[in-house]
Formats: C-alpha cells, structure tokens, sequence
C-alpha cells in the first residue's frame, strides 16, 4: 500500500494527460538508476576516506575538508529529500505540508552547517550521527507510507558505509 501511496504522491497530471499506469507488484524493488545515483554518490566518502591515509601528512587536512563538506551537502540533500516529500503530500492530505514535518526536514542542513565549523574529528562524527539520525527518520516515514517501500534498501547500506567513511579517518 505504501507504494501506491507514494506513486500517488508523484504524480503531476496535467489536464486532459493520459491516465498513468499503475504502480508495478515489485514496489518494494530499488529503481536501478537510484541505485547507480546513490553508488555514484559514495564514491567521494570513499575516495576521500581513503585519502585522509594515502596522502602525505600535509595534504591530508584537505582530504578532510572535502569528506566534512560533501557529508554536509549531503545531510542537506536528505533534509531536502523530506521537505519534497512532505510537499508532495499535500496533492492527497489537506493538512500537508505539516510545520512539524518541514521544520524536521530542515534541521540536516543545521546540523551539518555546525558540524563543518568544528574541528575533523568532532564535525565528521557529527556528520555520521546526523546521516544516522536522518536514516531513522526516513525509516519512519517509509511506516507512514510517505516514502517508497525500497528507500530503506538504499538508505541503509549506504548510510552505514557513509557513516563508515566518515568516522574511519579518526582511528589513525
């Protein structure tokens, strides 16, 4: 149910279009370009990870610099990611978009904004338990129906390997 929930949500039928097929019974299945979208997206955590060891000492703090910034812009991304889906809500709910709902959809940018000012090994762990705290909150939007059932089937490998490449760089 939760995917024609979301399928409905997604829609944006202009008057007189055809009527849009339905959703297909592997609702639950990972679209294959989100999956190469999001594996395309943890190359830099990893390349940058990595690097924060293979650079010279020297070189090292802008490898650390880089992995803060995209994890930030990031965390933003997914922040923003809610406020789409809270937006997009209000096509089958009158009272969308919730304050409630928007204004958790905003507190990733904050955090991650915080969390670039500090030092590397205090920011990054920021980072990670914010992408954490987000990946819970998308959780919870999948059981309320507002998010496709495959999203935890992306989210969560990824977020464990982002978080990864996050706090690695501070056990050398």
């Amino acid at each position: 149910m939760s995917s024609q929930v979301f399928w409905i949500l997604m829609i944006t039928q202009s008057p007189g279009a055809a009527a849009p097929t339905p959703p297909s019974p592997a609702g639950s299945k990972v679209p294959a370009p989100a999956v190469w979208l999001t594996a395309a997206g943890f190359l830099p955590f990893g390349a940058l990870s990595l690097a924060t060891f293979l650079l010279p000492p020297f070189d090292q703090p802008r490898a650390e610099v880089g992995l803060m910034v995209y994890g930030a812009v990031i965390l933003s991304f997914l922040g923003g990611v809610q406020w789409g889906l809270e937006m997009a809500r209000q096509r089958i709910d009158a009272g969308a978009p919730a304050l409630g709902k928007l204004s958790i959809s905003v507190v990733p940018s904050l955090i991650a904004w915080v969390c670039v000012a500090m030092p590397f090994a205090v920011g990054s762990v920021g980072l990670a338990a914010g992408l954490g705290a987000m990946l819970l909150y998308d959780l919870y939007t999948v059981r309320q129906a507002h998010a496709p059932e495959w999203y935890p089937k992306l989210r969560i490998p990824v977020t464990l390997a982002v978080m990864i490449a996050l706090i690695l760089p501070n056990a050398v």
